[in-house]
């Protein structure tokens, strides 16, 4: 950006403002000036305001800057209109037909004790299968899906006999990088939605491999746009918008696949409120499965910046998520989407009232605020050498005033030396191998 020229806040990036240098304030975060970098004293990757002389050293060089309203203090006038902003645009979206749930129509038929070593071996190759089936597009061939729809179909199975393994795994699963890894946890989330809703289990097969293929066309674009990190600029996310397109090529290559599967491709980054790509498509217009892949994708996308950020738990994800209802996908569906995962889900990573750090091990029914969970650290946040399982739903938690205080923020974990990943097999038994079988005792 050359001196003189208006700053352009990045595309996708709501969190982003332009702001004149007139109403800046002490505590904002700088992420970018109308001037160049090399001819302010201020460091190029950003910085945050710390006194009055800062300000006025940038209205010196700039009339325009973005700030990050993540990172920063928010301006003043957005911060008092916030919620009239969100209520207004609520309020301009039609309400949507009724979603159809149906949550009887399937019943828990294992313990997670007796299905987590399959269902993260059958996630594991999934994650395998889909990046060489990634590999072999940009490679120029046309692969088979045979091996995608074999593990579609064994996730499935997985997902309707306990949704709440696969969202163990997930919630304690630390390889949260990579395109593959992306889809693939997307897709489960929305299965595991559509399971909650009601949906059949061939409609669950349809939305897991849309949602799976969703992204496919990404594998056409540049590495330097799919390694991005950072918010687009205007030029970036219209090239990013492409891989919609791209996907949809991709699809007449397979003429057999069920055509919601080309409806989730096509939509998924559009939105409740009409503000998505790349039609505009809004409330109603928006396919249903590709509300529940949207939905899927955003939780996912919040889970991965929750985790090189502040918070390792979904428990401020989930926050997040709700507040986007209306204006990204239907009320109903996040609200059933939190609904199945609990206020605190498996998994997730807690402070106790006293102190203590705790990991999420069972939702208790009739007492969402008050798990199943492990203790594994002491109230002087030191690690515990073997973690003690309690109730908070009990008596004697009750009589000791114990119960959920907060989610553990990445630094903390850090401090005490836990990570849920650390966890994944630990309260489920001791693996034993009988031959090609094995089992848990």
């Amino acid at each position: 950006m050359s001196r003189g020229q208006k700053a352009d806040a990045p595309f996708g990036s709501d969190y982003l403002h332009e702001l004149n240098t007139n109403e800046l304030l002490k505590g904002m975060y700088i992420s970018d000036i109308d001037c160049a970098w090399s001819k302010t004293p201020f460091d190029m990757d950003g910085f945050h305001i710390r006194s009055t002389g800062d300000i006025e050293i940038l209205k010196k060089y700039c009339n325009f800057v973005i700030i990050d309203m993540n990172k920063g203090v928010k301006p003043r006038q957005q911060r008092v209109d916030n919620l009239t902003i969100l209520s207004s645009a609520r309020k301009a979206v039609k309400a949507p037909v009724a979603i159809k749930v149906d949550r009887e129509i399937y019943s828990v038929t294992h313990t997670i004790k007796k299905q987590i070593d399959k269902s993260l071996l059958h996630y594991e190759q999934l994650i395998k299968h889909l990046t060489e089936f990634g590999d072999q597009l940009r490679g120029g061939d046309v692969p088979l899906l045979n091996y995608l729809n074999h593990y579609v179909e064994l996730m499935t199975d997985n997902i309707l006999a306990n949704p709440q393994t696969l969202i163990w795994l997930l919630n304690t699963d630390s390889s949260r990088s990579g395109q593959a890894v992306y889809s693939v946890r997307a897709a489960i989330w929305a299965a595991i939605l559509g399971r909650e809703t009601g949906l059949g289990k061939r409609d669950i097969q349809v939305l897991f491999l849309g949602t799976l293929l969703a992204d496919a066309g990404m594998n056409f674009l540049s590495e330097r746009l799919i390694n991005m990190t950072g918010p687009f600029r205007k030029k970036e996310f219209r090239a990013y918008q492409r891989h919609v397109q791209l996907g949809m090529d991709l699809l007449n290559k397979y003429p057999e696949l069920d055509g919601r599967i080309a409806s989730i491709v096509r939509c998924h980054h559009e939105r409740h409120d009409g503000r998505g790509f790349p039609r505009g498509l809004k409330s109603e217009q928006v396919p249903l499965f590709a509300r529940y892949a949207s939905l899927a994708f955003c939780f996912e996308r919040l889970l991965r910046r929750q985790s090189t950020a502040e918070s390792v738990s979904p428990v401020k994800a989930m926050a997040k998520l709700y507040k986007q209802r209306v204006l990204k996908f239907p009320e109903e569906l996040a609200v059933e989407f939190i609904r199945i995962l609990g206020t605190y889900p498996i998994g997730a990573l807690v402070e106790l009232s006293n102190g203590e750090i705790a990991i999420v091990l069972e939702q208790t029914e009739g007492e969402k605020l008050a798990p199943k969970v492990a203790l594994l650290s002491n109230h002087q946040k030191v690690k515990l050498g073997k973690p003690k399982q309690i109730n908070l739903s009990s008596d004697k938690s009750k009589q000791e005033g114990l119960f959920i205080k907060s989610a553990v923020t990445a630094r903390v974990a850090k401090s005490v030396g836990v990570d849920a990943a650390d966890y994944t097999f630990a309260f489920y038994g001791l693996k034993v191998a009988l031959g090609p079988l094995s089992l848990r005792l």
